[in-house]
């Protein structure tokens, strides 16, 4: 009784469970027709969970998550749908599908790799083809960006270093003009002391001769009142003397 009750529970709970991710199925469906993507990835990863085993909802999950613009989600679910796809045809499939998420990240690179894989799979697919030349073109044209950006970026460290090196060097010039004119200025302050000095001593030696010239025209002028005493002397004595004779003889 108790087998017949467990068996009877498993069948209830199974159908139970495969109806609700078939109700999750449906609802998903319903919204990526109505253009409701996110709603869509919602419910397409609900179904997904409960879905019996075989069952595998990548494409539309990745679908979901591409048209809603969730390109990194995208990428993981076709990059799990290419690995563990076994049909040849459903594996080139996922990998285009990845290589176009990844164009859209701009890892061309990745993406390029992705649509080789893809080719090898399905080699008539010319679709894939023609998203394999994109991605190598646009791959070169970011090459091309990256080295002009390089370049640019160069020449601007380049002015940046030479408009340093012009300031530093005339800084250097203004110091070097700052210290020849402290320089002129400090000798001039020495030769106008030099003139000073000069000056100083050559009044000490005017004054000093003019000095000794007094002192000079002092005793000549003594010398001279000596002599014209001397002579007045001498004078009086001879007519006294002349007198006296005169006197005799008369």
């Amino acid at each position: 009784m108790k087998q017949i009750l467990y068996i009877l529970f498993i069948f209830f709970y199974s159908s139970v469970y495969s109806q609700e991710w078939r109700d999750s199925l449906a609802v998903a469906r319903d919204a990526y027709s109505k253009k409701e993507y996110a709603k869509a990835l919602k419910y397409y990863r609900s179904a997904q969970s409960k879905a019996p085993e075989g069952v595998n909802l990548s494409k539309e999950m990745g679908q979901s998550a591409y048209k809603n613009l969730q390109y990194e989600d995208a990428e993981k679910i076709y990059q799990e749908q290419a690995v563990s796809e076994s049909n040849p045809v459903e594996k080139a499939k996922a990998y285009h599908n990845l290589g176009n998420s990844l164009m859209q990240q701009k890892k061309y690179d990745d993406a390029i790799d992705a649509y080789k894989k893809s080719l090898r799979n399905d080699t008539a697919n010319d679709k894939t083809r023609h998203n394999l030349s994109e991605a190598m073109r646009l791959k070169k044209l970011q090459q091309e960006q990256e080295e002009k950006q390089q370049q640019e970026q160069d020449q601007k460290e380049n002015k940046d270093k030479n408009q340093q090196q012009n300031q530093d060097s005339q800084g250097q010039g203004k110091q070097q003009n700052k210290n020849q004119g402290e320089q002129q200025e400090s000798n001039q302050g020495k030769n106008q002391q030099s003139s000073q000095k000069g000056g100083n001593n050559s009044q000490q030696q005017n004054g000093s001769s003019k000095l000794q010239d007094k002192a000079v025209d002092k005793k000549l002028d003594d010398l001279m009142k000596q002599e014209a005493e001397t002579k007045r002397r001498m004078g009086g004595g001879s007519n006294s003397n002349t007198s006296s004779r005169s006197g005799k003889e008369w």
